[in-house]
Protein backbone atom coordinates (compact mmCIF):
# COMPACT_ATOMS: atom_id res chain seq x y z
CA UNK A 1 0.00 0.00 0.00
CA UNK A 2 1.94 3.42 -1.20
CA UNK A 3 1.61 5.52 1.66
CA UNK A 4 0.59 8.78 1.63
CA UNK A 5 2.73 12.15 1.61
CA UNK A 6 2.45 14.25 4.95
CA UNK A 7 3.33 17.37 3.50
CA UNK A 8 4.18 19.24 0.02
CA UNK A 9 7.97 19.15 -0.29
CA UNK A 10 10.21 22.14 -0.60
CA UNK A 11 12.99 20.77 -3.00
CA UNK A 12 16.54 21.99 -3.62
CA UNK A 13 19.17 20.50 -6.57
CA UNK A 14 22.20 18.87 -5.65
CA UNK A 15 24.76 17.39 -8.43
CA UNK A 16 27.36 14.75 -7.29
CA UNK A 17 30.43 14.83 -8.69
CA UNK A 18 29.41 12.19 -11.21
CA UNK A 19 27.25 14.58 -12.40
CA UNK A 20 24.18 12.94 -11.28
CA UNK A 21 22.15 15.07 -9.59
CA UNK A 22 18.70 14.81 -7.69
CA UNK A 23 15.92 16.83 -5.85
CA UNK A 24 15.91 16.50 -1.89
CA UNK A 25 13.13 18.18 0.50
CA UNK A 26 14.65 21.23 2.31
CA UNK A 27 11.72 20.78 5.34
CA UNK A 28 12.98 19.21 8.77
CA UNK A 29 12.61 16.02 9.04
CA UNK A 30 11.55 14.92 5.73
CA UNK A 31 14.13 12.53 3.64
CA UNK A 32 12.46 12.57 0.31
CA UNK A 33 14.90 12.21 -2.75
CA UNK A 34 13.59 12.20 -6.55
CA UNK A 35 15.78 12.46 -9.74
CA UNK A 36 15.89 15.43 -11.88
CA UNK A 37 13.82 14.05 -14.65
CA UNK A 38 10.95 12.46 -12.47
CA UNK A 39 10.40 15.87 -10.61
CA UNK A 40 8.84 16.68 -13.92
CA UNK A 41 4.79 17.70 -12.92
CA UNK A 42 5.33 17.61 -9.38
CA UNK A 43 3.85 19.56 -6.88
CA UNK A 44 6.40 21.87 -4.99
CA UNK A 45 6.23 24.99 -2.33
CA UNK A 46 7.89 28.19 -3.85
CA UNK A 47 11.62 28.77 -2.51
CA UNK A 48 11.08 32.47 -2.61
CA UNK A 49 7.42 32.68 -1.33
CA UNK A 50 5.87 29.35 0.19
CA UNK A 51 2.92 29.33 -2.69
CA UNK A 52 2.39 25.32 -3.97
CA UNK A 53 3.06 24.85 -8.13
CA UNK A 54 3.80 22.52 -10.26
CA UNK A 55 7.29 21.80 -11.38
CA UNK A 56 7.63 22.73 -15.38
CA UNK A 57 10.69 22.38 -17.85
CA UNK A 58 12.37 25.76 -16.60
CA UNK A 59 12.00 25.05 -12.71
CA UNK A 60 13.74 21.82 -12.64
CA UNK A 61 16.70 23.48 -14.53
CA UNK A 62 16.58 25.71 -11.21
CA UNK A 63 18.92 24.94 -8.04
CA UNK A 64 16.22 26.59 -5.60
CA UNK A 65 12.85 26.12 -8.17
CA UNK A 66 10.61 29.15 -7.32
CA UNK A 67 6.89 29.52 -8.86
CA UNK A 68 6.31 31.19 -11.77
CA UNK A 69 5.02 34.77 -10.21
CA UNK A 70 8.38 34.80 -7.87
CA UNK A 71 12.18 35.32 -9.84
CA UNK A 72 13.34 38.52 -11.33
CA UNK A 73 11.93 40.68 -14.84
CA UNK A 74 14.51 42.50 -16.64
CA UNK A 75 13.62 46.31 -16.83
CA UNK A 76 15.38 49.35 -18.20
CA UNK A 77 16.09 52.59 -16.64
CA UNK A 78 15.83 56.05 -17.02
CA UNK A 79 19.51 55.86 -18.55
CA UNK A 80 18.67 53.11 -21.24
CA UNK A 81 20.65 50.33 -19.10
CA UNK A 82 18.92 47.43 -18.19
CA UNK A 83 18.61 45.93 -14.83
CA UNK A 84 16.50 43.08 -12.95
CA UNK A 85 14.17 43.53 -10.49
CA UNK A 86 12.35 41.35 -8.11
CA UNK A 87 9.27 40.17 -9.69
CA UNK A 88 7.85 40.37 -6.05
CA UNK A 89 8.98 43.54 -5.35
CA UNK A 90 7.12 45.12 -8.19
CA UNK A 91 3.93 43.67 -7.43
CA UNK A 92 4.45 45.26 -3.81
CA UNK A 93 5.78 48.58 -4.84
CA UNK A 94 2.86 48.72 -7.23
CA UNK A 95 0.75 48.02 -4.51
CA UNK A 96 2.12 50.41 -2.06
CA UNK A 97 1.51 53.63 -5.38
CA UNK A 98 -1.91 52.45 -5.57
CA UNK A 99 -3.13 53.32 -2.08
CA UNK A 100 -0.81 56.13 -1.52
CA UNK A 101 -2.05 57.53 -5.21
CA UNK A 102 -5.77 57.24 -3.79
CA UNK A 103 -5.20 58.89 -0.37
CA UNK A 104 -3.37 61.61 -2.16
CA UNK A 105 -5.97 61.74 -4.75
CA UNK A 106 -9.08 61.62 -1.73
CA UNK A 107 -6.96 64.39 0.16
CA UNK A 108 -6.34 66.88 -2.92
CA UNK A 109 -10.15 66.53 -3.59
CA UNK A 110 -11.30 67.54 0.30
CA UNK A 111 -8.97 70.51 -0.42
CA UNK A 112 -10.24 71.21 -3.98
CA UNK A 113 -13.99 70.90 -3.78
CA UNK A 114 -15.85 74.12 -2.18
CA UNK A 115 -17.44 73.63 1.29
CA UNK A 116 -20.80 74.55 1.09
CA UNK A 117 -22.34 76.51 4.28
CA UNK A 118 -25.84 76.04 5.39
CA UNK A 119 -28.02 78.91 5.52
CA UNK A 120 -29.08 79.74 8.98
Amino acid sequence: MPKSPSHIHRLKRHKYPSGNAIFFCTLPDCHFKIDVPLALGKRTLCNICGVEFIMNEYTIKLTKPHCPDCGKVKIKDVDGKSRYIKKVDNRILSAVANETSQDLRSRLDNIISPVLEDDI
